[in-house]
């Protein structure tokens, strides 16, 4: 009997409550035959309809969200492939009208029926939202009511806007972009021209707030900078979701590289949105100019009346991929390294690029940064990039690498770290007065410079024309993960109070000599940071702000934003020497594509990327810094 029973309730769930459960979860869509769903094109009075303008709504959320809506519009832009967006833009038809704040443009997430630009589209589908897009999508009737409608004149779009609604109420739409915009980054939302064809554009070049402002002033709202970056920023995207497209969009080449600051006019296209970001997707590619702002540069801007010439340089991780053997001879060659090129090939080339950079500079002496700690033996990646810099000179103008005491080192090595600071020199030119120094936790205090946390710098005494003075070369520790401190300073970065500590260390050790001083390096701190705060404070002088004031002034760029990571500075007594100063612009502004990562030396995920050449460009992610200086003759 009770076996019965339960063969009766199960049937009753089988045959009954499952079913009407499975016509619940299908009920919105399904209700209605497709003529009921959709009614008549032309019709607003349906009891589903809704103009797309309501649908859009005042804000940045429909008001309809999750509800199943009759929509009709002209379609503005069809990318239905796989490789595309897998979809159309309405915009609204007919003369009703909603308020300017509610944009008449929408997103159609549908691919299954091909429609085309100027048809008229009445369909039925539901509302959502998709990472800051508001769409349409499951469409489950759709009809085409009449085609070869003309499209309404695109909006006018201005940047910077007001505010960040203006461009929602402009979300789906066409816009034109009629003023000449600037390429502000190539990287955009972490997608990159060469990763998803996208770069973005600005109404001008956008700065680090802490290169002009203190963190102080920031948050009291004091800021040279008025208009923030979200609102003069769109990405311009080439209408393909294909990863890697080959040949690049917009026209990039090695020979015609795309750069930040180029001037980028001609742009007509859907606004669309995508993960906090604003999307602009051209109607013609083929319709866009893009013009150079400022031609490259064969060799940076050195004042004629000098008479030496001192650079700087983060080579960007440089390892020539040696470890250590049985007897602990590095000798052998193996790659992927730590870091640094993922072949013997990409090595090579990276080589190349490096070499041709520092040889157009043509320095007396150069401080590096990012070159690999692996000491300075006849296999270290030091000495393997003097060899290389020097097949480019004559006898006479060749160099050698600054090689401390062996009691300055840690078993043969600066430091604990992958990655060191160095020197080279031209011993034809400038002579070394001693031995180089090291400052690092045995030669300051601990509490001042943290062994873990930073690598040490390297102090070098130099004379030319009789004159001694002292140059160190510097790494700080990055912003890029955090340092366990209890208050992380956001608008300053991870591990600032470890970069302050630093500054303070360097100018203990500095200041007891009376000698001229220069300070050259990648601080990984912007110009008004505290780091740099307190080498101001100590008497030391920011030369690129000295001697030229103009905006942008940058060696690094960083999502949209300019700014210096790379110093040169000095004291008073330095000072009279310098008769120029040039951040060289060869590669911050410079796609990524044209560094030694190629297809075919091991790039490390599956690309398409073949740009790179043995040049200078982008030889590493930031710009060398250049000094001219003249020392007098000892007579005069």
């Amino acid at each position: 009997m009770k076996a019965s029973i339960r063969l009766s309730i199960l049937f009753f769930l089988l045959g009954v409550i499952f079913p009407a459960l499975f016509s619940a979860h299908v009920l919105g869509a399904n209700q209605y035959s497709s003529q009921d769903r959709l009614g008549q094109c032309g019709d607003f009075s349906h009891k589903n309809f809704q103009l797309i303008g309501h649908v859009q709504g005042s804000g940045f959320t429909s008001p309809f969200l999750k509800q199943w809506v009759v929509i009709e519009g002209v379609v503005t832009l069809s990318l239905q492939g796989r490789d595309q967006y897998r979809g159309f833009w309405l915009r609204q038809s007919g003369r009703t009208k909603t308020p300017e704040s509610f944009s008449q443009g929408i997103f159609v997430y549908h691919g299954s029926k091909p429609v085309k630009v100027g048809q008229v589209i009445r369909l039925f589908a539901q509302v959502a939202e998709y990472k800051g897009l508001t769409e349409v999508k499951k469409v489950s009737a759709i009809k085409i009511c009449s085609e070869g409608n003309k499209l309404r004149k695109a909006e006018p779009l201005f940047l910077p806007v007001s505010a960040l609604i203006d461009l929602e109420a402009k979300e789906g739409m066409r816009v034109s972009l009629s003023q000449a915009l600037v390429v502000s980054d190539l990287y955009g939302a972490g997608y990159g021209l060469g990763n998803y064809g996208q770069l973005a554009v600005s109404s001008k070049l956008h700065i680090q707030p802490t290169e002009l402002n203190t963190a102080a002033q920031l948050r009291l709202g004091e800021s040279i900078n008025r208009t923030p970056k979200a609102r003069d920023f769109l990405l311009i995207d080439d209408g393909s979701s294909k990863a890697f497209p080959y040949p690049t969009p917009f026209g990039f080449s090695a020979d015609n590289p795309i750069r930040v600051s180029d001037r980028i006019r001609g742009i007509t296209g859907i606004l669309h949105a995508y993960n906090e970001h604003y999307v602009v997707i051209p109607e013609k590619l083929s319709a866009i100019s893009i013009e150079s702002s400022f031609p490259r540069t064969n060799t940076p801007k050195v004042s004629k009346d000098s008479n030496l010439i001192i650079a700087s340089m983060n080579l960007g991780n440089y390892f020539n991929g040696t470890v250590e053997g049985r007897e602990g001879v590095q000798k052998e060659k193996h790659f992927p390294t730590l870091r640094g090129a993922r072949s013997h090939s990409g090595f090579l080339l990276q080589t190349e690029k490096i070499v041709s950079a520092l040889a157009a500079m043509d320095a007396d002496i150069i401080a590096l940064m990012e070159v690999e700690n692996n000491g300075y033996g006849e296999h270290s990646a030091i000495k393997y990039l003097t060899q290389a810099l020097n097949k480019k000179f004559s006898h006479e103008h060749q160099y050698r690498y600054v090689k401390p005491a062996q009691s300055e080192l840690t078993n043969g090595k600066l430091g604990h770290d992958v990655i060191s600071v160095g020197f080279l020199y031209r011993p034809k030119k400038v002579l070394l007065q001693g031995v180089a120094r090291v400052l690092d936790s045995r030669t300051i205090s601990k509490t001042l410079f943290d062994d873990k946390r930073n690598r040490p710098s390297l102090i070098q005494q130099f004379s030319f024309k009789n004159k001694t003075f002292i140059v160190a070369v510097n790494h700080f520790k990055s912003k890029g993960r955090p340092c366990d401190e209890v208050e992380v300073d956001d608008l300053q970065g991870n591990c600032n109070k470890i970069r302050y500590r630093a500054a303070l260390a360097l100018i203990d050790f500095v200041k007891k000599e009376s000698l001229p001083t220069l300070i050259l390096g990648d601080l990984n701190s912007y110009s008004q940071e505290e780091p740099l705060l307190a080498l101001y404070d100590a008497g030391f002088i920011n030369l690129k702000y000295h001697y030229d004031s103009a905006l942008p002034n940058f060696s690094y760029s960083f999502q949209g934003l300019l700014g210096n990571l790379d110093h040169a500075l000095v004291n008073s007594k330095f000072l009279p020497f310098i008769k120029s100063v040039d951040s060289w612009h060869i590669n911050s502004i410079e796609d990524v594509l044209l560094d030694y990562n190629k297809e075919d030396n091991g790039h490390q995920y599956p690309s398409i990327d073949t740009y790179g050449q043995p040049d200078m460009y982008r030889s590493s992610d930031h710009d060398p810094v250049v000094l001219g200086l003249q020392f007098p003759d000892a007579s005069h």
